[in-house]
């Protein structure tokens, strides 16, 4: 079973949205999205070919000692694996 997401990139910050904000999160930016709507900030992660592996994924998030992960875009849903990632953070 190939398990791969695109990835933009994966970076360690502190939130700045949403009942979370100022909270130490590690973002993992998937790429590629379909929608293109007019407000979207995030053009760059439209494009790019960097697969990684899920269990890659979990190894880096897994470097940074915080309990909240966000995964953002790019439209993350719109890759197929996303769940899987999604099912292994909370089990994780």
């Amino acid at each position: 079973m190939n398990t791969e997401l695109n990835i933009n990139e994966i970076f360690y910050s502190l939130q700045g949205e949403a009942r979370e904000v100022g909270l130490p999160t590690v973002f993992v930016r998937l790429t590629g999205c379909p929608l293109r709507c007019s407000y979207c900030d995030t053009e760059y992660a439209f494009k790019g070919n960097n697969l990684l592996s899920i269990d890659v994924i979990l190894t880096e998030i897994k470097k940074y000692n915080t309990k909240f992960v966000c995964i953002t875009g790019g439209e993350p849903l719109a890759q197929i694996n996303c769940h899987i990632l999604l099912d292994r953070l909370v089990k994780e």
